[in-house]
């Protein structure tokens, strides 16, 4: 039912917006609304009350409208009207935003029940993609392709070539991650250069220092390191008390089965690019070396005995408190945390990051499983939004340089100056005198938590980093390194029934798999036994699922451009 109504109210709506857009159309061949793309003058100055240090308006429309947005809430910041970013762009574009806000807790399900309603947002902000294009498909969100194509020339330059000109570990297809399973485009993604990291290796380099001991660069050398660590007191408190290796931020068995990569293993789903086919890694032979490496290091009490049951306050407590020596974590909250607290011991105690173990066969990289998602989906137009082309206008002004600017650097004066040609952060935001760290500064005010789309580049979160938190910059520049982070698997699109199989099949290999890695680790099970696990998984339907999954990637190969 919920699906014929958003269907037959997409086609009344869709003509109607096939008239307004004809009559927007004639409206601006006249003259009287004029080229709206970024950078335009008004005119009549005026209507120009954007004018600030010699710039220039970006007007959208001439007369003020209004979009209803809905959009995640964000740690630490309150999204909305309030924040400086959001009130210049308004300035700069003369459209209101008016905010609904997905909680953090089970966004998913209020993004539903929204979607059932019968009033949906003009622009609906969801960073799954499954869901997006699934209502899309359905016909509550405008097919996209044709406004990018009249009206978003710096978003279509995106699509094309993502985050042209910056050092990147992977390369990702802009409209094959854009493009649903029928054809059509129905979000807007955002583009960040550091969003394709992830969780990173990070290791106490004043222990290392302290043993004498240089940083590890595979598996055995770092056998040798967690070794001394755990015999030679290098916390210096005369007991043994050092955990080797810990489960970062909680994240259990997810946190330190990535080690397996440097038996050239993979952790789950991933695209061997000897044939370019979607290959499932626990279930090859590598996999079983790598669980046989993992299960030394619990054997030899090198691996934190808790793992699985460790939660984020343990980990924080045995960061700080000067026990942990190696953990894979994130490199701002994870690595942050971690040194804001071991510092307040003792300032020559740090975490620094470390880069991917080399493997047997010379690879050095990080799991497609723990890659981010540089390009992610963004924002969709509903079916009841009345101004689809300024809607459309303002997403491709995130992108023109001066939108770009605003979003990444904030507004020139207050957040940055330009030094030498190029925008470098102010005090209020390097030495902020509220007390903030440089994220905070940031997010407060709206930068980076835009609620649009946008692209970002490294600069502006080197700059931010580069004094309060330089491991996280260091991280960066290991980790963005090509090769060193595997692509994340592409956004596949499955029919609904693929998609129905598809999860039946993951959940049963799931249930299977999972508490068996745990008992090999731990040693509950005997390695001999990896052969019968390999069976387990294909009787649970593994061959279907990779079925299931290349068919999918066939089809998304055919939009990648």
């Amino acid at each position: 039912m919920k699906r014929t109504r958003i269907i037959q109210l997409s086609c009344i709506i869709l003509s109607l917006w096939m008239v307004i857009s004809v009559v927007g159309c004639s409206k601006t061949n006249s003259g009287k609304g004029g080229d709206s793309t970024a950078g335009r003058t008004p005119a009549s100055d005026e209507k120009d009350n954007t004018k600030e240090k010699g710039k220039s308006s970006s007007y959208i429309t001439d007369k003020k409208i209004t979009l209803s947005i809905l959009t995640p809430e964000w740690t630490g910041g309150q999204v909305g009207n309030d924040m400086p970013v959001y009130q210049e762009m308004e300035k700069r574009t003369n459209i209101h935003l008016d905010f609904q806000l997905l909680p953090l807790t089970d966004p998913l399900e209020k993004f539903n029940l929204i979607m059932g309603s019968d009033k949906l947002p003009d622009i609906l902000g969801f960073s799954n993609g499954e869901a997006i294009n699934k209502y899309g498909m359905e016909g509550a969100f405008i097919p996209l392709q044709d406004l990018i194509e009249k009206y978003a020339p710096d978003i279509k330059k995106q699509l094309d070539d993502p985050l042209p000109g910056e050092i990147l570990p992977y390369k990702q297809s802009g409209w094959g991650e854009a493009t649903a399973g029928d054809g059509n485009v129905y979000t807007i993604p955002l583009f960040s250069s550091s969003n394709a990291i992830g969780a990173v290796y990070a290791i106490r380099v004043d222990w290392l220092e302290k043993l004498d001991k240089k940083m590890p660069e595979t598996a055995d050398e770092l056998y040798d390191v967690l070794k001394a660590f755990r015999e030679q007191d290098p916390n210096g408190n005369q007991k043994q008390d050092e955990i080797p290796l810990v489960a970062g931020q909680g994240g259990k068995t997810a946190r330190i089965i990535p080690l397996i990569n440097a038996f050239d293993a993979h952790m789950n789903l991933h695209v061997d690019p000897k044939d370019d086919t979607i290959k499932y890694g626990p279930v090859e032979n590598n996999y079983q070396e790598g669980l046989s490496y993992l299960n030394k290091l619990y054997r030899e009490k090198l691996l934190e005995e808790d793992y699985l049951t460790s939660t984020n306050d343990q980990w924080l407590a045995r960061a700080t408190g000067n026990q942990a020596g190696l953990m894979f974590v994130w490199p701002a909250s994870g690595i942050g945390a971690a040194n804001n607290g071991l510092q307040k011991l003792d300032s020559s105690y740090k975490f620094m990051p470390m880069a991917p173990l080399k493997s047997k066969s010379g690879a050095q990289f990080k799991d497609t499983n723990t890659a981010g998602r540089m390009i992610q989906p963004r924002m969709a137009i509903s079916i009841t939004n009345k101004y689809p082309e300024e809607t459309m206008k303002l997403f491709n002004y995130c992108f023109t340089e001066d939108g770009t600017r605003l979003i990444s650097y904030g507004i020139e004066g207050k957040h940055y100056n330009m030094i030498d040609g190029k925008p470098v952060y102010t005090e209020y935001v390097t030495h902020n005198p509220d007390g903030l760290d440089p994220e905070a500064a940031r997010v407060n005010d709206g930068l980076l938590t835009t609620a649009l789309p946008y692209q970002m580049g490294w600069d502006c979160h080197f700059q931010a980093h580069a004094d309060a938190d330089p491991w996280t910059v260091e991280a960066w520049k290991i980790y963005r390194e090509p090769g060193m982070v595997e692509a994340p698997l592409p956004t596949l699109n499955f029919t609904e029934k693929e998609l129905s199989k598809k999860n039946q099949l993951v959940a049963e290999i799931d249930t299977f798999k999972d508490p068996m890695i745990d008992k090999f680790i731990m040693g509950v099970e005997s390695l001999d036994r990896f052969n019968d696990f390999v069976k387990g998984i294909k009787r649970a339907g593994l061959d279907e699922l990779l079925e299931i999954y290349n068919t999918a990637y066939k089809r998304y190969q055919k939009t990648a451009k």
